[in-house]
């Protein structure tokens, strides 16, 4: 009988050569294939970015109109709400930083993303300061896009490079905004703020151009002996800004105020972002927060706008104005499942072909004789 042998076929080789190749190909274009993924809310998101845009844009006008003084170095975009270092009504030692990070309509998004779980016409509880007018701004423009209805007391005074201006107060910030037909809504009552929330340590001066702001935009002042007390009368106000038989969805506390978080320690130690178990804590000293979550009333607590733009990938740069709808709030980057997919299958369809060819190639070289082979 002849003997059959099988000789290694140069075809295979090319074969194996070229499957090799397309892999690497394939490796490639599936790994720089992207897709982008829009977030909930994309569109709530994007009304709120534009509003809070619009707002940035009526108050530079305006505030340039009105010849007060912007600080080229400190608000390098010229927006007019990068406040003093020191004023009669400034209460403490602010970060610039922080003022200057809020100057990006994007934080709106953020505003949107963190009050998602509520839905239009939901009552909200607000407690803001004058500090960092920018994010005030931002929660605003949320608030507007998303429908939902505030009741908002302020405490009026402010930290350095707020609104800090006798004549640039929020009051004030808010009355433009309202009088160009941007805001429907604004703050209910007002308090001192600072030490106490009574502006302890703050000169005649500053006390009485404070009263003057809430006298010229009709907000009447919360104002009671102790801190206490303070609290008490912002809980009543509150009570009496919804009806008897309406409850609040929330409260949304924006920065360090006193009468909000009962005292400096509690501000800190307080996580930011969303509170629900909050009543479960003990605080020495409570403020409206404790008394909002013992109502089982869920607390938003927003303290370092920095760290919710480092967390949402916004830009912090001075350089260039940010770019609206750019962030991970609004949407993220992912592989294209697709396109792996269909280079999956293009190269499980090549190694199939190559078995298959190379079975047929060893079959037929299984049946030729060997010339060589002697009998």
């Amino acid at each position: 009988m002849f003997r059959k042998m099988y000789r290694p076929n140069l075809r295979s080789g090319r074969s194996l050569i070229l499957l090799f190749v397309l892999s690497i190909i394939l490796y490639l274009i599936a790994s720089h294939s992207y897709v982008e993924i829009r977030t909930n809310h994309y569109e709530e998101k994007l009304t709120a970015v534009n509003l809070m845009q619009d707002y940035l844009n009526v108050l530079q006008t305006e505030i340039q109109a009105r010849d007060i003084e912007i600080d080229p170095i400190n608000d390098p975009f010229q927006t007019g709400l990068i406040g003093t270092r020191l004023s009669s009504i400034t209460t403490d030692r602010g970060l610039l930083s922080e003022k200057q990070a809020a100057i990006n309509p994007n934080i709106a998004a953020i505003f949107v993303e963190e009050l998602s779980s509520l839905k239009a016409g939901d009552n909200v509880a607000i407690g803001i300061t004058g500090s960092n007018p920018a994010v005030n701004l931002a929660l605003y423009a949320a608030l507007t896009a998303m429908q939902l209805e505030p009741s908002i007391i302020v405490s009026l005074s402010s930290a350095s490079y707020g609104a800090n201006r006798e004549e640039l107060t929020w009051l004030d910030i808010e009355a433009i905004l309202k009088e160009k037909g941007m805001l429907s809504f604004g703050a209910n009552y007002a308090s001192i703020g600072g030490s106490e929330n009574r502006g302890i340590g703050l000169s005649d001066h500053g006390m009485n151009a404070l009263r003057d702001a809430m006298s010229r935009n009709n907000v009447p002042l919360i104002l009671g002996g102790s801190l206490e007390e303070n609290v008490d009368l912002h809980m009543q106000a509150y009570d009496n800004l919804i009806d008897k038989d309406s409850r609040y969805r929330l409260f949304v506390n924006i920065g360090g105020g006193l009468a909000n978080v009962g005292s400096e320690p509690n501000a800190r130690l307080i996580p930011e972002g969303l509170n629900t178990k909050l009543a479960e804590r003990n605080f020495d000293r409570e403020g409206v927060m404790m008394k909002m979550a013992k109502r089982n009333i869920n607390v938003l607590h927003i303290r370092r706008i920095i760290r919710w733009a480092n967390k949402y990938q916004l830009s912090l740069s001075l350089e260039e104005k940010p770019v609206v709808g750019e962030g991970t709030v609004f949407s993220s980057t992912i592989h294209n499942v697709t396109v792996a997919s269909i280079c999956l299958a293009i190269l499980i369809a090549a190694i199939i072909a190559v078995i298959v060819f190379d079975r047929h190639d060893r079959r037929f070289m299984g049946n030729i004789v060997d010339p060589d082979e002697e009998l």
